[in-house]
């Protein structure tokens, strides 16, 4: 599933732009709840939101693993109500 989507996405780039929104890496054209702008500033203030909130993900994730590390426990073994389903 995942190559497919990589391929579509490799498909696309090379297209010529049919849109008013110009394909980048990342633009597959899904936004079922419309909530990408489509002003030039709001774009850009979105694509720069996802770029942060990427990399505070990031410094989460080594956060983790210096935690467990450090630690000598897993996350899970510590947080396991994160990790139980709801229902």
């Amino acid at each position: 599933m995942t190559g497919a989507i990589d391929l579509y996405g490799v498909q696309r780039a090379r297209a010529p732009p049919s849109d008013e929104i110009a394909y980048f890496p990342g633009n597959l054209g899904f936004d079922p709840f419309g909530l990408y702008p489509l002003d030039k500033g709001g774009r850009d203030r979105m694509q720069m939101a996802e770029i942060k909130h990427g990399r505070v993900a990031m410094l989460a994730v080594v956060g983790f693993a210096v935690q467990e590390a450090s630690l000598k426990v897993g996350v899970v073994d510590e947080t396991p109500f994160f990790f139980k389903p709801l229902f």
